[in-house]
């Protein structure tokens, strides 16, 4: 007996039952092993991956309202806030320059601004505390400087109004003018 079908028969429904099972299995399988592969892998493209650990939102016991507040003080604290011209013009090297040193309002610190030549660096001028809400229009050098062009740094040295405790620095880069 010849068991081969033409080309255009189907198999009848009960040889044909087994074959649908078989296959969806063999999906699901492939389709978990691809899963795990993935997981399981090591990230080797830098990016992170997150803790499955982690727990989304605020812990138990913390009011959000004072985290905020404790958050925006120490955000306010970090940041340093000031004025400088960029570009200061000396007719001589003993005379005063335009430096428009400023401690805008909102600063709330106590702000040394120090200046160093590039090239040397050599401190050419250091300030007494200023406080916030306060600016200091022109300046005497506390070096003598030939005519010329110096590029410079300023730093802006901040501390707590309440203890004057040190919080930290910010800097600007100017380029001083002594005329002659």
């Amino acid at each position: 007996m010849n068991t081969t079908l033409p080309e255009n028969q189907a198999l009848p429904q009960k040889k044909r039952s087994w074959l649908l099972p078989v296959l969806a299995g063999a999906s699901l399988l492939l389709a978990a092993a691809a899963i795990g592969v993935l997981l399981s892998a090591q990230r080797t493209d830098g990016a992170l991956e997150l803790d499955n650990n982690a727990t989304i939102g605020v812990p138990p016991g913390v009011d959000p309202a004072q985290r905020q507040a404790e958050l925006q003080r120490q955000l306010d604290e970090s940041m340093i806030s000031f004025s400088i011209n960029t570009s200061p013009i000396f007719a001589t090297g003993g005379s005063e320059g335009n430096l428009m040193l400023e401690n805008p309002e909102n600063n709330a610190k106590l702000l040394v601004v120090e200046i160093y030549i590039d090239a040397t660096e050599e401190l050419v001028y250091q300030s007494k505390a200023i406080p916030a809400g306060s600016y200091i229009e022109n300046v005497r050098l506390d070096k003598l400087l030939e005519p010329g062009e110096y590029p410079a740094t300023a730093y802006f040295k901040a501390y707590r109004e309440s203890d004057q405790t040190y919080i930290g620095q910010a800097g600007a880069s100017i380029n001083i003018t002594v005329l002659t």
